[in-house]
């Protein structure tokens, strides 16, 4: 076994979790013949089907609602909202912007929250805080967005 190697294990119910640490189990003897081992339970990152789905949402907003702003600035801008917004709520990002000083312009410097850090769930709470943003500005959805907020929803309820 190479010390490259990745497997993932994926659980999303209570009731997979014994057959998930079996398997793992099952690595972990086999590769602790080579060397010391390490393993990390965490919770899934988001998927580039949500990066689009926001994405898409963003530029619908901004194409009517703010078109004076860059694509870029538009995201940061929406991006500490809903920073703030589930701070508010007692749910913080896992990683929230942060503020430097700037010594020697002596000034503050807002490094916002980065949606390639959000995981899995942030990522959905983020298409739905974009979708009632969207709503408060009477957002013709295009059909690209439709079509992938309906497959959110859908995959939500499942």
């Amino acid at each position: 076994m190479s010390q490259r190697t990745r497997y993932t294990f994926k659980a999303e119910t209570a009731e997979q979790i014994p057959f998930i640490l079996k398997k793992m189990e099952a690595v972990a003897a086999k590769g602790v013949e080579s060397g010391a081992l390490e393993m990390e339970v965490r919770r899934p990152s988001k998927s580039r089907d949500q990066e689009a789905r926001y994405h898409a949402m963003i530029e619908d907003i901004r194409q009517q609602c703010f078109r004076g702003y860059s694509r870029e600035a538009f995201k940061a801008a929406l991006v500490n909202q809903f920073a703030l917004e589930m701070e508010r709520q007692g749910e913080p990002l896992r990683n929230p912007g942060e503020q430097a000083w700037d010594w020697v312009n002596q000034v503050r410097v807002y490094v916002r929250p980065s949606t390639k850090d959000f995981r899995k769930k942030e990522a959905s709470d983020f298409i739905e805080f974009l979708y009632a943003t969207g709503s408060e500005y009477d957002v013709q959805w295009s059909e690209k967005a439709l079509a992938i907020y309906d497959e959110m929803m859908e995959a939500r309820a499942a």
